[in-house]
């Protein structure tokens, strides 16, 4: 069942309804397949030749659609990363400083909120532990629209987390 607000601008003045109903086999879909099928096949090649031939299919896809360039280091080290962090204006770095700190003491406080617990019940105990994952896999989208905040959400929350370690993964 699906309901329908309709605003009508005199609805105080008159006694007509402003709800009705709609059954859901009346709605049409607004795109019956969400995916293009084009995008799909070709998402699907590229898997298919990732999963058999591993990184070196990884690397010449990422050349082929212009993420990397050939030959050019696809994992950069610590040092770079900082080297890059160094490299910004003064008052990106604030920003991405005071943006981190935030989500830290909100990951700090999230942690503080769960804890491990085990109780007996009939026929044994029951409980759940809280633990890290040992390795953290975060994506930052780099097309367009890079968005450093994704970056810091996820690296951020895994490292209070207590993640040993934490990769980032971006097109660019």
């Amino acid at each position: 069942l699906f309901v329908t607000l309709h605003c009508h601008p005199m609805a105080a003045l008159t006694t007509e309804p402003t709800l009705r109903r709609v059954e859901s086999d009346a709605l049409q879909a607004a795109c019956p397949d969400p995916v293009n099928p084009a995008a799909r096949d070709a998402a699907k090649a590229i898997l298919d030749d990732v999963k058999a031939n591993g990184e070196p299919a990884l690397l010449a896809n990422a050349v082929r659609l212009g993420d990397i360039v050939a030959g050019d280091a696809h994992i950069k080290t610590k040092e770079e990363c900082e080297a890059a962090y160094n490299a910004l204006p003064a008052d990106q770095q604030g920003v991405l400083d005071r943006t981190a700190a935030r989500i830290r003491t909100f990951a700090e406080a999230q942690l503080a909120s769960v804890t491990s617990t085990e109780i007996d019940i009939p026929g044994g105990r029951a409980g759940h532990t809280i633990a890290p994952v040992n390795a953290a896999g975060c994506y930052a989208p780099g097309g367009r629209y890079p968005l450093p905040s994704s970056v810091l959400m996820t690296a951020v929350t895994a490292v209070t987390a207590g993640c040993k370690e934490v990769w980032v993964a971006s097109p660019r």
